[in-house]
């Protein structure tokens, strides 16, 4: 807070050490004319005279006495100093603003999205170098673990992928594997990981919550409800989110149809029951849903991390439907 005070207060310190100039008195006295203008003055004065007569005529000839004069002693006018202080503040109030922008306002570094996760990604950074660097595979679990911990998916995959390379048999990275898999849509691949991870630790709670999403995406219902059974039993900590999902298949494992059965069944995991977010985007409020022609599409076609889900037109129908009223 206290930085940003004080950038702030060289912003508008600068700004009025720039702008000052603009407000001191005008020049007194007006610039001298051109030499083209003098001579025009002549030429028509001394057409004038021709026509003149008396008074008149002798004071135009003064005044062509007079320009005359200020002809032969004419100078251009001197141009101003140039003065660059204006030019150097003006330039540092930029730089300054550009400087407290980047600093304070835009991230920089993988897994930074916001100013209160700096510390984080700055913490994720060193342990990549460190990763990087050692390529042992205790630094490249603390890179992974921190990267998935901030949602740097990318990097993530890219860690435990190395942990894989050395040391096959990791059952942490095979199950991070499987779960990185399953969100980038590769669900068949990622069960073969999870299932793998699954039966060398089943003590696991997060492997058997995705191993029941999977199991769900593929309209398994009761190989998901023994999953995520299992998920409890191992005191995994959304107790009451899989409960919830877990009713919710049953339900659909007899019959069930209705719009919010059907995103119970097949949204839920991923968005989260009350449609708040989880893995997935919030879609309660998202505008996206005053749309129903895209949100078909993405359902049925998937979109980045969100894989395709297979529904029939009526389940469809019945989830636009549940979907539209959130």
């Amino acid at each position: 807070m206290m930085a940003t005070l004080i950038f702030l207060a060289l912003v508008l310190l600068g700004l009025f050490l720039a702008l000052r100039p603009l407000w001191g008195p005008k020049e007194p006295f007006p610039e001298p004319p051109r030499r083209e203008e003098l001579l025009k003055e002549l030429e028509v004065l001394r057409e004038e005279v021709k026509n003149l007569e008396g008074e008149e005529k002798k004071l135009a000839l003064a005044r062509v006495v007079e320009l005359e004069r200020a002809l032969e002693g004419w100078r251009p006018p001197e141009p101003r100093p140039f003065n660059p202080l204006p030019v150097a503040l003006a330039l540092g109030v930029v730089v300054l603003l550009g400087v407290g922008l980047w600093r304070y306002t835009l991230p920089r570094l993988p897994g930074e999205t916001t100013v209160t996760q700096r510390a984080e990604a700055r913490e994720l950074k060193t342990l990549q170098d460190k990763a990087k660097r050692s390529g042992a595979v205790a630094d490249l679990l603390a890179w992974g673990r921190k990267a998935y911990e901030l949602k740097a998916f990318d990097q993530a995959a890219e860690a435990y992928l190395e942990v894989l390379k050395k040391d096959p048999r990791n059952v942490e990275a095979v199950r991070r594997v499987g779960i990185l898999l399953f969100m980038s849509g590769r669900t068949e691949e990622a069960e073969t990981f999870l299932q793998v991870a699954q039966h060398a630790d089943p003590k696991a709670a997060e492997g058997w919550l995705f191993l029941g999403n999977i199991y769900f995406q593929k309209g398994q219902a009761q190989e998901a409800i023994a999953a995520w059974e299992r998920y409890l039993e191992a005191g995994g900590e959304a107790r009451e989110r899989v409960e919830g999902l877990i009713a919710m298949a049953k339900a659909q494992a007899q019959g069930g149809r209705d719009g919010q059965t059907v995103y119970q069944a097949r949204c839920a995991v991923c968005h989260g029951a009350e449609a708040q977010g989880a893995i997935g985007p919030k879609l309660k409020g998202n505008p996206i849903l005053k749309t129903p022609e895209a949100v078909k599409e993405i359902v049925l076609k998937g979109r980045g991390q969100m894989p395709a889900v297979s529904l029939g037109e009526e389940e469809l129908k019945a989830l636009l439907d549940y979907l539209s009223r959130l």
